[in-house]
């Protein structure tokens, strides 16, 4: 367990400003000192090189002004109080549960950055021993969505640590079907959260407010719907119809919205092949996610007959990516 895990919490940035941030609020001169010890952790440099990576450079002088702007000012102590909370977040327990959701030989090693910073998003971003989750420290975050959150995340970074066992499993294909497949890999946000959640029976967004659950709900009745459409953009592909790289992102990009098709339709496929067939098989369906295709389909038609049947892949798409 200890070679397969590394997960570490740094909160020195979040730390450092709120040092800053407390002298603001207190009418206390800020050192320059104060600034030089923040510039200098690990997370605020590591966000800068990923800004930097994204085209969206952040400065120095950038950061300094957004700490001296009254509404983060303002949010001092709600910012105190969520960092401590998150600290006490039992990172080992949480990863020991993704890994029961991941393959044999998967890794899980990166930091956990909480960061107070202008953008309010948060990512994983890095490699090697510069892997880090960044999450932005949110006051209306509880402790226990924090915890989901670093569980969602973790799931991705243990499969990706298999990108060897990745490129093995489709090394007979052609160049297009080795890009369907690629695409096929973006349902992993669905089984991460499945992997967050812990289990079928649990709903994904237990931790959250009733309006989440179901709006969750409402974008899971469409799951027939949402299918459909990923299976014609897959043909697509596959036919030769979508062969431009940006082209196929704008296609897809919808089905990364919030709840979009990547996490609806990966989380039901996972959630039914596991009750089926249980969670081994598919956790050894994820190196390759065509056999995950073909394990739903199974379970979707064992279950043929019931309220609302559940549309399955076709014998067109599975033929075209060469699935069984």
């Amino acid at each position: 367990m200890a070679e397969r895990v590394q997960l570490t919490l740094d909160s020195s940035e979040a730390d450092a400003a709120l040092v800053i941030l407390q002298k603001e609020s207190e009418n206390v001169p800020v050192s320059e000192a104060d600034w030089s010890v923040l510039f200098a952790t690990a997370p605020y440099k590591h966000l800068k090189k990923r800004e930097a990576a994204m085209h969206a450079d952040l400065t120095d002088d950038a950061f300094r002004t957004f700490l001296s702007n009254r509404e983060t000012i303002a949010r001092t102590q709600d910012l105190k109080r969520t960092l401590q909370a998150w600290k006490q977040a039992p990172l080992t327990s949480i990863v020991e549960r993704v890994l029961t959701y991941l393959p044999e030989g998967a890794q899980i090693h990166a930091w956990v950055y909480p960061e107070i910073k202008p953008a309010k998003n948060s990512f994983v971003w890095g490699t090697g021993d510069e892997r880090a989750i960044v999450l932005y420290l949110n006051p209306a975050l509880t402790r226990a969505q924090f915890e989901n959150k670093v569980a969602h995340e973790s799931h991705h970074i243990g499969l990706n640590s298999l990108e060897k066992e990745q490129v093995v499993a489709v090394s007979g294909l052609s160049p297009t079907q080795k890009k369907a497949v690629g695409w096929l890999g973006a349902f992993g946000e669905g089984v991460a959260m499945l992997a967050a959640a812990g289990s079928p029976d649990r709903h994904p967004h237990s931790e959250d407010d009733e309006a989440a659950r179901k709006q969750w709900d409402s974008d899971m009745a469409q799951f027939n719907i949402n299918l459909a459409a990923v299976q014609q953009f897959l043909l697509d592909i596959l036919d030769g119809k979508l062969t431009n790289d940006s082209e196929m992102e704008q296609r897809a990009d919808p089905f990364y919205d919030t709840q979009g098709a990547w996490y609806t339709v990966g989380y039901r496929m996972a959630c039914e092949v596991e009750k089926r067939f249980g969670r081994q098989t598919l956790t050894e369906a994820l190196v390759d996610p065509r056999k995950l295709l073909v394990l739903y389909n199974r379970a979707a038609e064992q279950n043929r007959g019931r309220a609302n049947d559940l549309a399955v892949w076709s014998s067109e798409l599975l033929k075209k990516l060469d699935a069984k």
